[in-house]
């Protein structure tokens, strides 16, 4: 006696081009029998009946099976905690004395409503100073030194981040700056003002003058690339999407993952700003070649007091990206969830992938395809290279682009450079005088 699924399996291999697809609902229905039936081995049956039905029936007409099978693998995560719960829990870690201070701080940054005396705190810098309070704790503790530092011990304690051990890899001269200066900030928090150090504020400051005379020792030329480099490679991703033969959710995330190259390289913002991207709210497509975007003050990288009142309005011509862009939402964005964020979990989390998995990602995605890790953050460093070289205005223009305060932020980009044009020039001028095709063999 033949079972449902070989049932419809023949169906849909007798099917023509004319007929209608099972609905989603028929298939939802089905599926769920056939898991009751044989367990999870109907998943693979269920993939398996959709590449016989996009053979016959067409890829187009057959996408919502993919979305059938999600529904029914991918079981709903549930959603990452509040930002500002996960900073509030990191206060029991700080000694007592410091605790009540702290949880008034983070009740004033998260009202983000001035108080006289007090500064208003975004979620990831509050957090980023706890943990530097929490480690700065730990040292005195182990070293028997009092928590309120004299400068001496100050700049030790740099000296000791910078310091490799066998446990962890050694902090940056620029990391550990970072640290002096949130220590510095949390004390005063933690003192409620009692305690201030010029001694200690000068130290900070000469691990800051350090960092800056290194340079960022995360970032080297290599990942360097070019905006147009990325960008291209985002299409390439798009049209491999495009070009299986099946609409599943790995084209799907395909898409997706060309698509962040592709607008991380357009529109040259940080991850943050990035995850908030969602259609009909921060995105929107006025037509097929023209892109609305309206970030608010909270996904841009300002200090609190000016995000209530500022953000990012701008719209700009784009044909091939609203083109994608319009492709996406009406084909693959609907295979993930019924959702509009731009950038969806694949793993079933409600609303978009945070900006540290942004950045992952964008590393995965650029070491596969140039063999060096370009994380979203220096997408900016490439569009400022290239801004600076090609566009009328040079560094002064990548300013703008960037919205970068100082033009000699920009300029430190474009110092990494090295000559980005002039190379590409170059090999341009070595292609013209070959007279014998060869390919270089390193």
């Amino acid at each position: 006696m033949m079972n449902d699924h070989l049932a419809m399996l023949r169906k849909l291999r007798d099917a023509s081009p004319l007929d209608a697809a099972p609905s989603r609902e028929a298939l939802t229905q089905h599926l769920a029998a056939r898991v009751g039936e044989v367990g999870p081995k109907a998943f693979a049956e269920f993939a398996h009946l959709q590449r016989v039905a996009a053979e016959t029936l067409g890829t187009e007409q057959t996408a919502h099976f993919a979305r059938v099978l999600r529904e029914a693998r991918v079981s709903v995560k549930a959603p990452d905690r509040c930002a500002w719960e996960t900073a509030a829990r990191r206060i029991a870690s700080l000694p007592v004395d410091w605790q009540e201070p702290f949880s008034e701080q983070i009740a004033i940054s998260k009202k983000g409503r001035a108080v006289l005396g007090k500064t208003i705190w975004s979620v990831d810098y509050t957090k980023s100073v706890l943990a530097a309070l929490e480690r700065w704790a730990t040292y005195c503790d182990a070293e028997g030194l009092p928590l309120h530092p004299t400068a001496s011990a100050f700049h030790s304690y740099a000296c000791r981040l910078v310091q490799p051990v066998s446990d962890r890899l050694p902090t940056s001269t620029g990391t550990a700056a970072n640290y002096l200066q949130r220590i510095l900030a949390g004390l005063v928090v933690a003192t409620r003002g009692q305690f201030r150090s010029d001694a200690c504020s000068f130290v900070a400051a000469d691990w800051r003058e350090r960092a800056r005379a290194q340079g960022a020792s995360t970032k080297t030329g290599s990942q360097l690339v070019g905006a147009s480099m990325l960008y291209r490679s985002g299409f390439r991703m798009m049209a491999k999407a495009n070009a299986r033969p099946m609409r599943g959710i790995r084209a799907a995330t395909l898409f997706r993952n060309g698509l962040i190259l592709a607008v991380g390289s357009a529109l040259p913002e940080r991850a943050r700003a990035l995850t908030w991207l969602e259609f009909d709210r921060t995105l929107t497509l006025i037509d097929r070649t023209h892109i609305h975007v309206d970030l608010p003050g909270e996904a841009l990288k300002y200090p609190e007091a000016r995000k209530a009142g500022e953000g990012y309005d701008v719209v700009f011509e784009n044909v091939g990206l609203a083109d994608a862009l319009h492709t996406y939402r009406s084909i693959y964005r609907p295979l993930f969830d019924d959702g509009l964020h731009l950038f969806p979990s694949v793993h079933g989390k409600p609303g978009a992938i945070t900006s540290k998995q942004l950045g992952r990602l964008t590393g995965n995605l650029t070491e596969q395809e140039f063999g060096v890790r370009i994380p979203i953050h220096r997408f900016r460093d490439n569009v400022a290279t290239e801004a600076s070289e090609n566009l009328i205005g040079g560094a002064y223009a990548a300013k703008t682009l960037l919205r970068h305060v100082d033009e000699a932020i920009t300029l430190r980009h474009y110092d990494h450079a090295e000559g980005m044009k002039s190379a590409g020039e170059f090999q341009d001028f070595i292609e013209g005088r070959r007279t014998i095709p060869a390919e270089l063999i390193l």
